[in-house]
């Protein structure tokens, strides 16, 4: 039996927690790619990562802990503080972003080799997209595949991807990678979610019958799928004599 190291199993620990933090969802990995209307998942990271971090105290944990607290924390009109270690606030989004931004700097670059540390990168890449700059998000979500190919993380990084992919006009390339990952057989996404991303990127490129195809695979073979419903939507009734 192979070794289980210290750095798997603070790995396992964090998807865990992960799940926990979002108990509602059976599958963790759905639930972080569920959102396709912006930037994927990384809010809903929070509630696990608090969870796992608790009770905690290397520096990598506090460190994120911190850095947490400041990304959640509240702008306010007047009297803001964001020096309070509880309940940071902050004068203007920017500030506050700004902040952030330099906590998860420093997270990535003392223990961006460790689980903890690495993400950092998934909140770097929210905070560049939020300043629109989508290259540096990329290679960031490309640093943390590199680093972490496989896990309910990593499938953030990789549909917000898929997501720039759409937005910038390889949709075409995209198609033929998504092909060739539901026909594997060691996927690095749930075969419903690749189902998901190929109807996506079907409709941006303005593909209708072969996104509706994608649809009624969801429907027809992942009926237990978080998505059936949307796909139901979007597939329409089911062809006669089916």
């Amino acid at each position: 039996m192979d070794s289980v190291t210290r750095e798997d199993l603070k790995r396992n620990e964090l998807e865990e927690a992960l799940g926990k933090g979002i108990h509602y969802a059976e599958d963790h990995k759905r639930m972080l790619i569920w959102g396709v209307g912006g930037v994927v998942g990384v809010a809903l990271l929070v509630a696990g990562i608090f969870l796992w971090i608790g009770g905690r105290k290397d520096g990598a944990n506090e460190l994120l802990g911190k850095a947490l607290l400041v990304d959640g924390a509240e702008v306010v009109a007047t009297g803001a503080n964001p020096a309070d270690v509880v309940r940071p606030t902050f004068a203007s989004e920017s500030a506050r972003r700004a902040r952030a931004k330099e906590l998860f700097a420093e997270l990535d670059d003392r223990y961006g080799s460790t689980a903890t540390g690495r993400v950092a990168k998934l909140y770097l890449a929210q905070i560049a997209i939020a300043e629109n700059d989508s290259e540096k998000a990329k290679q960031l979500w490309r640093a943390f595949l590199d680093a972490e190919p496989s896990g309910a993380l990593s499938a953030t990084a990789r549909v917000n991807l898929y997501k720039l992919d759409r937005e910038q006009g390889r949709g075409t390339e995209l198609i033929g990678e998504l092909q060739k990952m539901i026909e594997q057989a060691d996927k690095p996404l749930p075969a419903d979610v690749i189902l998901y991303q190929l109807a996506l990127t079907y409709e941006a490129l303005g593909k209708s019958d072969d996104a509706k195809a994608s649809w009624r695979r969801i429907v027809d073979e992942y009926p237990q799928s978080p998505y059936t419903a949307d796909a139901q939507r979007e597939a329409g009734p089911a062809p006669k004599g089916t």
